[in-house]
């Protein structure tokens, strides 16, 4: 989990956001079922594709890159069944990737709140050592994070111990070239394995952090 920014909210959110919320508080409140072209309106397209490129594909909670393999899900940050007047509201929606999506269900405490990416810093919360997700020692919020969410599943272990490896053989090749322009190169293409459109990036920049202090 990295830190994050919110992008604008899109147009479409601009220009309908009250009239969708009240909509669906005054269907919720009668006796019938709300139509799913009322329920899902945090679902159009232009919603969906901007969460995506705001965590540049990936999920916002583990940092798998997700339309690749599957579908992102739109997921409300408190759930909606807490808090059904931020049906749409943008700075409650999220890209996530269905895994983090089903462990963190309808969890929500306002004592001890998830991690969330867009408001908080992980790193005051969370520690990296190698593929492994821990919550800081006496940091509430951050156990409660890594254990709902399960950051440290084994899918995920295998699939950032797969992320080291390809870093650690670009670590290797930069041994293989003297000082010049090549290595440079190298070096920088180490460092961009960091960055935060890379899958897994807060694992990556700990691990470089390890290797180059």
């Amino acid at each position: 989990m990295i830190k994050l920014e919110k992008y604008p909210k899109p147009e479409v959110l601009v220009a309908n956001e009250v009239t969708w919320t009240e909509e669906f508080i005054r269907l919720v409140a009668g006796d019938t079922s709300v139509p799913k072209a009322a329920r899902y309106r945090y679902r159009h397209p232009d919603i969906k594709s901007t969460l995506r490129s705001e965590c540049s594909d990936k999920c916002i909670f583990c940092e798998s890159k997700i339309s690749h393999v599957f579908p992102g899900e739109t997921d409300h940050i408190i759930p909606l069944s807490r808090k059904q007047e931020d049906v749409v509201k943008w700075e409650n929606l999220g890209y996530v990737c269905k895994e983090c999506n089903r462990n963190k269900s309808n969890y929500h405490d306002v004592n001890l709140p998830l991690v969330n990416p867009f408001v908080d810093d992980p790193d005051e919360h969370l520690l990296f050592f190698g593929p492994i997700i821990l919550a800081k020692p006496s940091n509430n919020r951050g156990q409660i994070t890594v254990d709902l969410l399960k950051l440290s599943r084994s899918a995920l272990v295998e699939r950032k111990k797969e992320r080291i490896d390809q870093v650690k053989l670009l670590i290797d090749r930069i041994g293989c070239f003297p000082d010049g322009e090549a290595q440079d190169f190298l070096k920088n293409q180490v460092l961009e394995e960091a960055g935060g459109s890379k899958e897994y990036s807060a694992t990556i920049s700990a691990y470089l952090n390890a290797v180059f202090t």
